[in-house]
């Protein structure tokens, strides 16, 4: 039988890092680091052992008592730079340092290595994430940007630290700026340096101010834009029943073609697409979403919850500007 997690006021669980065999060099290792974080300034917050993964409760398990004690907070509103709680968590488990990247006033480019996969038509030639930005950079007629903090991860990639746009909400994307280029920003964390997993640490390798976001790059950060909302739409007959297949098909071929790293914005651009012909009384909005939820379904692990949402959103989009088929 499991044992049961227990939570302390600030929604730290105990039972999974109880059963760790810490190194005790390790653990202070790992403390020093997320202290020197949140002198920094970064909010951060504790990661399981040797993992990515946040070692706070879920809602589904909230205890309801300390930070949660007026309704659940999410391991964004709890991350911290208060120096007795981060040295009473890292002093009980070796435990990995995540840094609240939107709250800390950053957004952070992550460039991965290739492992294996081969660059798409578009960025042939490009090894890994690091080329692929020096192509963008070259393209926007600016140098790459690498003399901000730079963390060098285990597997070959690395974190470029920028100073979030004052007046812009950017959060985390996938390949929008290129193949192998993520980045995390509101809503999104990253692995500290100092922080360890199995292939390795997390190293400082440019020791640099966090030098602001470059302007070039601000607009490849940016979610989709989509028109003001319009009304001014003429409902008719449905188009049909092969004509309304017949566009599904295409839209489903495009959603499951898209290659991995690209398939948010994909899915999100199909969605909007579909939720247009929803508002415009040419398809049923529930027509709309097993499409959608079928083509996601030959992706391997999908449809997930973050799909889900992707699918629900931009069909919500999409709805507010209709629009019909061509006669």
């Amino acid at each position: 039988m499991s044992t049961p997690q227990k939570f302390d006021a600030h929604g730290f669980a105990h039972a999974h890092v109880a059963r760790q065999r810490p190194r005790a060099h390790r653990l202070h290792q790992l403390r020093d680091a997320a202290l020197e974080a949140a002198s920094l300034g970064y909010f951060v917050i504790p990661l399981w052992p040797e993992s990515k993964v946040p070692a706070m409760h879920r809602e589904t398990r909230c205890p309801g008592r300390g930070d949660c004690a007026h309704g659940h907070r999410g391991w964004e509103a709890r991350a911290t730079r208060d120096l007795e709680t981060i040295c009473r968590w890292w002093d009980a488990a070796p435990l990995n340092v995540g840094i609240a990247a939107g709250r800390s006033g950053l957004h952070v480019l992550d460039l991965d290595a290739a492992h294996g996969e081969q660059a798409p038509a578009q960025w042939h030639g490009c090894r890994d994430g690091t080329d692929v930005l020096a192509r963008v950079a070259a393209r926007a007629g600016a140098r790459p940007p690498t003399d901000t903090r730079t963390v060098r991860t285990p597997t070959g990639g690395s974190h470029l630290y920028f100073q979030a746009p004052p007046s812009i909400s950017l959060r985390n994307t996938v390949a929008r700026v290129g193949w192998r280029v993520d980045s995390r920003g509101d809503g999104g964390f990253v692995v500290a340096a100092g922080s360890w997993r199995e292939e390795g640490w997390y190293e400082l390798a440019v020791d640099a101010p966090v030098r602001p976001m470059p302007l070039w790059l601000i607009p490849r950060l940016r979610p989709p834009a989509f028109p003001p909302a319009s009304t001014s739409i003429v409902h008719g007959a449905r188009p049909s029943l092969s004509r309304r297949r017949a566009y599904l098909t295409t839209v489903e071929a495009r959603v499951t073609a898209a290659e991995p790293g690209t398939r948010h914005d994909v899915l999100l651009r199909s969605a909007y697409s579909l939720g247009r012909l929803v508002g415009g009384g040419d398809l049923a909005e529930d027509e709309a979403r097993n499409s959608l939820l079928g083509a996601t379904s030959r992706w391997p692990g999908s449809p997930s919850r973050k799909d889900i949402r992707t699918i629900d959103d931009g069909l919500t989009a999409g709805i507010r500007h209709p629009r019909k088929l061509a006669s």
